[in-house]
């Protein structure tokens, strides 16, 4: 099953690169890939080598994203998106944290898909981004995996939770989808009609 472990890899750093962990925890399918290496359809070692790789290679993205960026990218459409609030709360927490939002943001939903764009407009440094980012990395991906992994038997709780998290998952992708069609759409109107 090599195509579980690119996908493991593309959530993980799909998070922060493209901002999709607003939308989508990342956690949710760790706990499944746990639990599928539990029942040995994957190898729980090259699991956890794609979750935490994959949130590394992600975050530094972003980081790449906010250096290069920078203030363009919240008033972008993406920034627009993502609201001015979150931005200021990811700021704030790195301003507070220095170094340490990168490892403690790596455990908070709304801050981890945006501290490293963050980190890389504050241009903290990358060398300290690394370390910070890595260990953090690791430890959520041995965190969520394992969770996964040793459930085990007992996984039809933990199956249940997941099946209906992934459940309102779709359903908000599939709101917040309709949401900014409509908000375009209309924007589109009143920008036509203003010219």
């Amino acid at each position: 099953m090599p195509w579980g472990y690119v996908i493991v890899f593309l959530v993980a750093a799909a998070e922060s690169a493209a901002f999709v962990g607003l939308v989508i925890p990342g956690e949710t399918l760790m706990l499944l890939a746990g639990y599928l290496a539990w029942r040995g359809d994957l190898d729980i070692a090259i699991v956890l080598a794609c979750a935490a790789v994959g949130a590394v290679l992600g975050d530094s993205i972003g980081y790449e994203i906010g250096r290069h960026l920078g203030g363009h990218l919240y008033s972008s459409r993406i920034g627009h998106w993502v609201g001015r609030q979150r931005w200021d709360k990811a700021r704030d927490y790195l301003r507070v944290k220095g170094g340490r939002a990168v490892f403690l943001g790596r455990f908070v939903a709304v801050v981890r898909a945006l501290i490293p764009a963050v980190a890389g407009d504050a241009h903290l440094p990358y060398g300290t981004f690394l370390k910070w980012n890595a260990a953090g990395a690791i430890l959520w991906a041995i965190l969520h995996v394992g969770i996964g992994y040793v459930a085990g038997p007992s996984y039809q709780a933990v199956e249940h939770t997941v099946g209906r998290a992934s459940f309102v998952v779709v359903a908000l992708i599939v709101v917040v989808a309709t949401v900014v069609h409509f908000r375009r759409r209309r924007r589109d109107r009143t920008g036509v009609g203003n010219g």
